[in-house]
């Protein structure tokens, strides 16, 4: 059996998931970080693009802290790659 391949979506304006399809990135924030099923539609869940999985991630304090493709490539299991407010 072909294991499924984890892909980052920005989901609505303030996260970034990764998982396995763009329906599954979208119920991640609703089951896990308290969205209500009607916050985030479908249509504003994109996949994230080569270049912006290769820009620095840089932290609260302007600390660079790698790369979401450094991020990805690490994750296991669908999770919360970047969050903003």
């Amino acid at each position: 059996m072909q294991q499924k391949e984890l892909k980052a979506y920005q989901v609505g304006n303030n996260d970034i998931v990764a998982h396995y399809s763009p329906q599954e990135a979208r119920a991640w924030p609703i089951d896990f970080a308290g969205y209500a099923e009607d916050d985030i539609e479908l249509a504003e869940v994109e996949l994230v693009d080569d270049r912006r999985l290769d820009l620095p991630v840089v932290d609260e304090e302007g600390a660079q802290c790698g790369t979401l493709r450094a991020d990805l490539a690490s994750a296991t299991e669908p999770a919360l790659l970047l969050s903003w407010e």
